[in-house]
C-alpha cells in the first residue's frame, strides 16, 4: 500500500521540479541576440549600433530591479506590437533569458 501513494507523490512533485531545474545556454542566447534583437537593441557593450530610439538595451533590461526569470518569460512568449513576432522557442526563450540575467546588474 506504500508504493502507490510514494509513486503518487513523486508524479506531483517531479514535474514541477524538472520545469524549475531547466536553463538556458547564456552562449546560446547572446548569438541569438546578436542575430535577430540587434537590429532594434544593443545587445552587447561591443555593439556599435545604436538602438532604435526609445528601446531599452539589454543591459538596462537586465539592471531593472524588479526584472526576474518570469518577467523576461512572460514577456517573450507573448507578441507585443512594438516589436516582430520572432515565434521564439521555448529553447530560444530560454537561452535569451539566460543571456540577459548573465549581464551584470551594475
Amino acid at each position: 500500500m506504500r508504493f502507490p501513494l510514494a509513486a503518487t507523490c513523486l508524479l506531483l512533485i517531479a514535474p514541477p521540479a524538472f520545469a524549475q531545474s531547466r536553463t538556458g545556454d547564456a552562449d546560446a542566447g547572446r548569438a541569438l541576440a546578436q542575430r535577430v534583437c540587434a537590429r532594434c537593441h544593443i545587445v552587447a557593450e561591443q555593439q556599435a549600433q545604436p538602438s532604435v530610439d526609445g528601446v531599452p538595451t539589454f543591459a538596462a533590461i537586465a539592471r531593472k530591479p524588479t526584472i526576474g526569470e518570469g518577467d523576461l518569460r512572460a514577456f517573450l512568449q507573448v507578441p507585443h506590437a512594438s516589436m516582430p513576432d520572432f515565434s521564439l522557442t521555448r529553447r530560444e526563450i530560454d537561452d535569451a533569458i539566460s543571456y540577459i540575467l548573465s549581464l551584470p546588474r551594475r
